[in-house]
């Protein structure tokens, strides 16, 4: 994915949602986004921390329920 298609897929969004990482689609969790930085030729979102388990709701809208 690049930067362009990350901001295509999230306008539309109100800009006052919050923003999560939804991790491991057998084992299911949520973690804060943490720093973002560039490196060579591509940009990372870094993790601040796990939340806990990634709720049913996320889990079947990112179509990873079984």
């Amino acid at each position: 994915m690049t930067v362009g298609e990350l901001i295509e897929q999230l306008e539309g969004f109100e800009e006052e949602l919050e923003v999560k990482l939804a991790f491991q689609p057998n084992y299911p969790f949520e973690y804060e986004v943490g720093d973002i930085a560039p490196a060579g030729d591509k940009v990372y979102i870094g993790e601040a921390g796990q939340i806990g388990y990634l709720s049913g709701e996320a889990t079947e809208a990112l179509g990873w329920s079984k």
